[in-house]
């Protein structure tokens, strides 16, 4: 039997033609772009730590490299080493921050058919928790957040210099 994660709050950004932004979002988001939607915990010339404000859980973050690139292969070997390195010190900061007991670490490469709603490399990290689940998950297909994207931004703000 294949197992399924049903996002429900994913449909908004599938199915909304009027939603979708002229441009690479990621580069418009390091350039600064106000009127795209973002949480960015953190930014420097190489890499940027953002939120992914249509969450597969608490504390799902993205690493993101600031030059536009689509393949793993095309970053050179410092842009490798800033990637990787920024996405262990996610991993630190939400290991103390929101103290999950796993973690999906994960990069989607091949636009939409490897499931990248963006062609734009990112890591997505995706926190996991001992009880992840309860009624809602499990009878209603319905994925309860047990707190707002703006609390979990704020808690992972506060310890945003571990990602110095």
């Amino acid at each position: 039997m294949r197992n399924v994660i049903f996002a429900p709050s994913r449909m908004r950004w599938v199915v909304n033609p009027k939603k979708k932004l002229k441009g690479c979002l990621f580069c418009r988001i390091a350039k600064g772009d106000k009127k795209v939607p973002q949480k960015v915990l953190y930014r420097d010339e190489h890499v940027i730590v953002l939120m992914n404000i249509f969450p597969y859980n608490t504390g799902h973050l993205q690493v993101v490299p600031v030059r536009h690139v689509e393949n793993l292969e095309d970053l050179s070997t410092d842009e490798i080493c800033n990637l990787f390195t920024m996405v262990q010190k996610a991993t630190r900061l939400l290991k103390k921050v929101l103290r999950p007991k796993g973690f999906n670490i994960g990069i989607n490469i091949g636009g939409e058919i490897a499931g990248a709603s963006v062609n734009h490399l990112h890591v997505h990290i995706v926190p996991r928790y001992e009880r992840d689940f309860g009624f809602m998950e499990v009878i209603a297909e319905t994925k309860v957040l047990p707190e707002s994207l703006e609390q979990t931004f704020e808690k992972l703000k506060k310890e945003v210099d571990m990602l110095k």
